[in-house]
């Protein structure tokens, strides 16, 4: 009778034969690409509710793989958007040392669609799971790549095999990881996403801490929502199951006693990112000193708290979400923060930390914390987890930006930003950055020389070529275009170094010119000279750099280059003029 059942139900199947590789090994070892991809080819041949695919190719080569579990067989963004369920994507190995995501997820698909005892979430959801994210370095793997961390013996490495920190990638999108990612994103748009992670630092006694969109840059019914049910749900579940939860945190100065704060996350990274399609993401993050059995058990945990809540509550996050975009679409017309800082406002909270002292270490001659673990301690500390905008900006109507710049404009599209471009010439007036004052970082970041500089913005009336790329904010993807073109955007593209030509002088005077027309300059306009020498003796070092001199004149005369410093993304305020799709 058994066998009859296997055969004319082929998804039932005998739960051992499911065991992952942490469970086998006591959570000694984590599954390698090889092993992973064959319990996950498993899981497919074995059940009607998973499907396993590919969104992408590594550098290295490695299929990249995602995951599709849906009991209605719904395994296609049409097709899964048709059944109005909510999909939620859960996303694992960005930092491939950080990797308990992935072992709890292939449990959790087992007891989802093999024993059956997780079946529930599937009720109102579609889950999209992506093992490693970063294959390569899931495959650097060494026993002591991680030497912050309590297991897997077998961690990998946490940056990509051309050295890019994927979790720094996602406006500027460099990698080719991410930009598979990206086309992924665009075709699901899932309405939530996990983010699996591993934190470092303070010790303390929380197995988990997570970040999610309680900010002001997240649209106001993402935030209620998550707030009102998502949170409360989630700290009782893992209380209920025996961890202790806390929201991601550090501590001030080093010193729990001056209090933890939190931050509110830049679009470099992944929750920062995906807010801005008002799709709130969740950054769960296991504490790296927890052994690694109990760091997947809580993430198993923790990703069917996050189920469980969507199941019970999918018409209202379906509901917040479709009003985000709405809104979106519709046009911001309020201030938009680009950027924010502590307000200064703290709570007083206990918080469940260890006895701790400082040490003076011979080897480095500085200091270090060293807690006990074998004495908790709850601490009444101050809270910093309340913040205001840094930078804002009001939204304008469209940018403008000429096409010549194509490898910005082609950016932009691989984050699925429309583009349009002018059918005729067009005369406005618009708002345009001037940008001075201009530092050059001292080392590269993640492949990029950065410039930090001063913005002006200064209006002036230009006449715009037929063939200019123009992007309307009337879209979904507004918040993404404001964050990638808005020079004062954390992860700006021009933050990032992909402008840096508009800083640099094409054309030269030689010192025989300069000289003798500083000295006509100085002769013939009074107002001239008495800014001369006024900076002469206020500044010291520019008085005694002939170069600096001879520029202060070049800047004045009719030679200077009148494009530099000019950032070429324009602002309109006002209505659009005829448009059309761009064309490649």
């Amino acid at each position: 009778m058994f066998l009859i059942l296997v055969l004319a139900f082929p998804e039932i199947a005998r739960a051992d034969d499911f065991t992952t590789v942490a469970e086998r090994t006591g959570y000694r070892l984590t599954s390698t690409y090889e092993e992973t991809a064959d319990y996950l080819k498993r899981l497919d041949d074995a059940s009607e509710w998973v499907t396993l695919t590919q969104y992408g190719v590594s550098p290295q080569g490695r299929t990249m793989h995602l995951v599709i579990v849906s009991k209605d067989g719904a395994f296609t963004p049409d097709a899964a958007h048709q059944t109005g369920k909510v999909i939620a994507l859960v996303q694992n190995g960005i930092h491939s040392g950080e990797i308990e995501g992935k072992d709890a997820c292939l449990a959790l698909i087992r007891d989802m669609v093999i024993t059956r005892e997780k079946e529930s979430l599937l009720d109102s959801v579609i889950f999209l799971m992506i093992p490693m994210f970063n294959l390569d370095g899931h495959e650097n793997r060494a026993r002591y790549t991680r030497p912050n961390q309590d297991g897997p013996e077998n961690a990998g490495f946490r940056s990509t095999a051309q050295f890019l920190n994927l979790n720094r990638d996602y406006l500027k999108a460099d990698s080719p990881e991410m930009r598979a990612w990206l086309a992924n994103w665009l075709a699901w748009m899932p309405d939530f996403f996990v983010d699996d992670h591993v934190t470092d630092g303070s010790d303390w006694q929380y197995t988990v801490s997570y970040s999610a969109p309680w900010h002001a840059n997240a649209a106001p019914s993402i935030r209620n929502w998550i707030k009102t049910l998502y949170d409360p749900f989630l700290h009782d579940h893992i209380e209920d199951a025996g961890y202790k939860i806390f929201p991601y945190a550090y501590g001030r100065g080093g010193d729990f006693l001056k209090g933890v704060g939190s931050y509110v996350a830049p679009p470099r990274l992944s929750d920062g990112y995906t807010i801005l399609w008002n799709r709130p993401g969740v950054l769960i993050e296991m504490h790296s000193l927890k052994d690694y059995k109990s760091r997947v058990l809580c993430n198993y945990e923790a990703l069917v708290a996050t189920l469980e809540v969507i199941n019970c509550n999918a018409t209202s996050l379906k509901r917040a979400v479709a009003e985000a975009d709405a809104e979106t679409e519709a046009g911001l017309s309020n201030w938009f923060p680009l950027s924010f800082r502590s307000d200064g406002d703290s709570v007083m909270i206990d918080f469940a930390g260890y006895v701790y002292d400082t040490v003076l270490s011979e080897a480095s001659g500085g200091a270090f914390v060293r807690y006990h673990r074998d004495q908790p301690r709850t601490y009444r500390i101050p809270y910093f987890a309340s913040f205001m905008a840094r930078d804002s900006i009001l939204p304008p109507r469209a940018y403008l930006i000429p096409r010549e710049w194509n490898e910005q404009i082609e950016r932009l599209r691989l984050h699925g930003v429309r583009i349009d471009t002018l059918i005729q010439p067009f005369t406005a007036q618009v708002e345009r950055y001037y940008l001075d004052s201009v530092k050059w970082g001292t080392s590269s970041y993640e492949g990029h020389v950065q410039p930090s500089f001063r913005t002006a913005v200064r209006e002036t009336t230009i006449t715009y070529p037929a063939g200019t790329a123009v992007v309307d904010l009337r879209q979904r993807a507004a918040k993404v275009a404001i964050h990638a073109l808005e020079p004062k955007g954390p992860d700006s593209f021009v933050g990032w170094g992909m402008w840096n030509t508009i800083f640099e002088r094409k054309e030269y005077i030689e010192d025989y010119v300069i000289d003798p027309l500083g000295d006509s300059m100085l002769a013939h306009n009074p107002g001239l000279r008495t800014e001369f020498l006024k900076k002469l003796r206020a500044d010291s070092k520019f008085a005694g750099d002939p170069d600096a001199r001879r520029m202060f004149f070049y800047e004045r005369s009719k030679y200077a280059e009148t494009t530099l410093g000019w950032y070429p993304v324009a602002r309109l305020m006002d209505e659009l003029p005829p448009v059309a799709p761009w064309k490649e």
